[in-house]
């Protein structure tokens, strides 16, 4: 009894990290669902590879004090939580005042609305605004992105 104490902390704290994570095939169906064309979905998965690997929850600090949230990774000065934020899907409402959504809305498991303002700012901008998918992705072929089983 006193033996199987640390392997019940271990199996908890496993089960807490694979929680916070989406499979590959989530990312596709909550990518699809915002009408992602397939012939972009390595390059979504590549993204969301090298910026959150899958984690729904992350938040990265940037050298510049911004901070990125979610599974992909939305910047706090440019695409969330923004003062007289807009639903609005025009690029100058995008670029301008970036999602209507708070950023601590895209770290729920509900990754559907960081979908939806990930699309919205890959269109006006391309996914070059992603430094993961420009060191990573932009040349993306491997298997490791193949979403077929999706």
């Amino acid at each position: 009894m006193h033996c199987s104490f640390p392997i019940l902390i271990v199996l908890a704290l496993v089960g807490y990290s694979y929680g916070a994570t989406k499979t590959k095939c989530q990312v596709v169906q909550a990518l699809r669902n915002q009408n992602v064309p397939d012939s972009d979905l390595r390059d979504w998965l590549c993204l969301v590879k090298h910026e959150s690997n899958y984690i729904y929850d992350a938040v990265g600090t940037n050298s510049n004090g911004s901070k990125d949230y979610g599974i992909f990774q939305m910047n706090s000065n440019y695409f969330c939580g923004r003062p007289n934020g807009t639903s609005s899907s025009t690029c100058w409402r995008v670029n301008t005042y970036g999602c209507a959504d708070s950023c601590n809305s895209f770290k729920n498991s509900d990754i559907s609305n960081d979908a939806n303002c990930a699309v919205r700012v890959k269109n006006c901008g391309g996914f070059g605004k992603w430094y993961g998918w420009k060191n990573h992705c932009s040349n993306v072929q491997g298997s490791e992105y193949d979403y077929s089983s999706c």
